[in-house]
């Protein structure tokens, strides 16, 4: 445990370090850097951790019967610039659809593009915020099955949209690249594809994410 909690506290010091660096030398001249947050492409990754209500799918960290749990991903995305203040986000999720798929037989599969607007805080800092819209695809049981064994309920398939909105904060480092903390909200509508079956699905995670 102490481990763990010296880990999750290099991660936050890390993140938020230029949040409390004195301004004093905000001033100075210095050269002109591009930084990832002002490039018309940038790539990167975020790892995201919450929770959620979920009336249709099975959650494998909660017991059977539970509607909803924990929810966690590390997803691939790319930032594209339009104009100087709004960028298009595009997130491809990586990791539990390869540990669903591998360990439970599952397929979770949540994808979206997002238009964000950049407000300027100081020069190292920026606050973007903006909407989401994607896709959520299942395969598996529903929140009535346990894992494993007898008591596994027969997968199905269901997809639906999925929207979002996020809040961050993207902090320039030197050199080119930039890291982001944030806050995810989304809901997703899901229909069964063998019969007619609606489920919802609400929740929010905080976002902690890295760019080049």
């Amino acid at each position: 445990m102490e481990k763990i909690f010296f880990a999750a506290v290099f991660v936050l010091i890390f993140f938020t370090a230029p949040f409390f660096e004195l301004s004093a030398d905000d001033h100075e001249e210095a050269p002109y850097t591009m930084f990832s947050t002002e490039k018309e492409r940038a790539y990167g990754f975020k790892m995201m951790m919450g929770g959620r209500y979920d009336d249709m799918r099975m959650c494998v960290a909660s017991p059977e019967g539970t509607k909803g749990g924990p929810v966690g991903d590390i997803k691939f995305f790319m930032r594209f610039g339009f104009t100087f203040d709004w960028y298009m986000t595009i997130t491809i999720p990586v990791f539990r659809p390869i540990l669903f798929g591998a360990a439970f037989k599952m397929l979770q599969y949540e994808s979206d593009i997002a238009m964000e607007y950049k407000i300027p805080v100081s020069q190292r800092v920026e606050f973007s915020t903006g909407p989401g819209l994607g896709l959520s695809y299942h395969y598996g049981p529903d929140y009535n099955s346990e894992r494993s064994g007898d008591g596994r309920g027969d997968s199905f398939f269901a997809l639906g949209p999925m929207v979002s909105y996020y809040n961050s904060f993207d902090v320039k480092w030197p050199g080119t690249y930039a890291t982001r903390i944030g806050v995810q909200l989304f809901h997703v509508s899901l229909f069964r594809v063998d019969k007619f079956q609606y489920g919802k699905v609400f929740g929010g995670a905080l976002e902690l994410g890295m760019y080049f």
